[in-house]
């Protein structure tokens, strides 16, 4: 009997000690995972610092005895004692937490790469800390290392203030996720309703997502909730001017508002005297145009514009002078040199047209439109290896010219001016649309 005692006791044992180490692996793997997540974008550089921690406590129980022994074996050199004594000294101030506190303040000359490594450090001293995890992702948002951000940011989200969310918003919109957009706003919404930058950067998440009645319904309200805030009317600016055939009705209200809510600003003015001009009401256009000169007198558009209005009101003498003054005093401006250009060959002025038309390509290059002008007044004034160049780019860059291009053809194959009509006629085939 006390054998078979001894042998269910051995047994039990065995089986007690098997369940207790089943048990205690998984807990022991699960407890392991919060300190190993605990800031999981760098991981391995948790491992190297989480290592040297506990070697510091007993750092000063080591460093004690040594000092002990110069002591007494060698009285004779005090430097080295008076040495040791700091290092006895530092080890034992329980004040390292508190010494992180001086850290907050950025050091003077300090790097970008300086900064995030200080960051990290702080945080791994108080990882819980959510100031100090926003303002180490902003710092990898300026380097551009998005991935990063948003890793960071959403393992936190719980502690994560206004500054926060905001951030890892403009962050998924940097990366062109819209969906991830929405939920992180829908958190920041979810604490303050009335939060406009907010809304303002929801109605570009559904941009993203070409959902344009929605984004409109955003930017609206990110406006009612503050009428000055630039970004939602930039937004409500886009929608209109990128349909195939721009709401010109809705911009001249947009921007009337702006000039109401914002103020006089020269570029709203402008817009106002460009949308007027172009949606044909002149005589606002004029107004608009004056004001927007009086405002910024640097800027050729109002000067191009106020011309055109002038133009179409019939006043082709002021007209004249004021696009003349426009093209001769922004020469880098295309938009001038054109609309010059225009009017000179409206007015059979081809020699001039073509030297306007001509400054408007060097102005810039691939302008499609300056390109056919100098096309066209160049072949009037049947210089054919000019025009042959400048349809050729007119082509190049708006393949719509082919149309025009093809109508030279015609007229020099009619003339019977076998020279130039073959020439045309290969160039002007590989012009399609």
């Amino acid at each position: 009997m006390p054998n078979g005692l001894n042998f269910n006791r051995l047994t039990f044992t065995v089986f007690l000690a098997f369940v207790s180490l089943w048990v205690t692996t998984p807990s022991r793997s699960f407890a392991a995972e919060p300190t190993k997540d605990e800031f999981s974008l760098f991981e391995e550089e948790l491992k190297e610092k989480s290592a040297s921690p506990p070697t510091r406590p007993t750092a000063p129980t080591v460093n004690s005895p040594k000092v002990d022994k110069p002591q007494v074996a060698a009285p004779a050199a005090p430097e080295k004692s008076t040495v040791e004594s700091p290092k006895v000294a530092a080890p034992t101030t329980p004040t390292e937490p508190v010494a992180a506190t001086p850290a907050t303040s950025a050091p003077t000359g300090e790097t970008a790469d300086q900064k995030i490594e200080r960051l990290k450090a702080e945080i791994r001293k108080s990882p819980k800390n959510a100031g100090l995890i926003v303002d180490l992702s902003d710092e990898l948002y300026k380097k551009e290392e998005y991935e990063k951000v948003t890793l960071l940011l959403w393992k936190h989200i719980d502690k994560l203030d206004r500054r926060g969310l905001l951030l890892l918003a403009k962050t998924h919109e940097k990366r062109k996720e819209p969906g991830e957009m929405i939920r992180a706003l829908n958190v920041l919404i979810g604490k303050d309703e009335k939060d406009y930058e907010a809304h303002s950067l929801m109605g570009n998440a559904y941009v993203l997502q070409k959902k344009t009645r929605d984004a409109m319904e955003s930017y609206k309200r990110a406006i009612e909730l503050n009428p000055k805030y630039e970004p939602a009317y930039d937004g409500l600016v886009g929608l209109y001017e990128n349909r195939d055939v721009p709401n010109l009705y809705e911009l001249r209200i947009l921007f009337q508002d702006m000039v109401q809510s914002i103020g006089p600003r020269p570029q709203y003015l402008r817009k106002l005297c460009e949308i007027n001009t172009m949606d044909g009401t002149y005589e606002p256009a004029v107004q608009s145009c004056k004001e927007a000169i009086q405002k910024d007198p640097k800027t050729a558009d109002a000067y191009v514009y106020l011309g055109i209005a002038y133009k179409e009101l019939g006043q082709d003498d002021t007209a004249a002078k004021t696009l003349k003054k426009a093209s001769a005093d922004f020469p880098r401006s295309e938009l001038a040199q054109f609309n010059y250009g225009r009017l000179l060959e409206d007015q059979k002025n081809y020699i001039e047209a073509m030297k306007v038309y001509k400054a408007g390509t060097e102005a810039n290059a691939k302008a499609a439109r300056s390109w056919l002008g100098l096309a066209t007044t160049s072949f009037e004034l049947r210089k054919y290896d000019i025009s042959l160049l400048a349809y050729k780019n007119a082509c190049k860059y708006d393949k719509k010219n082919a149309v025009a291009f093809r109508r030279a053809t015609t007229v020099l194959r009619n003339a019977k001016n076998s020279k130039w009509t073959d020439q045309f006629e290969v160039a002007s085939d590989n012009c399609t649309f």
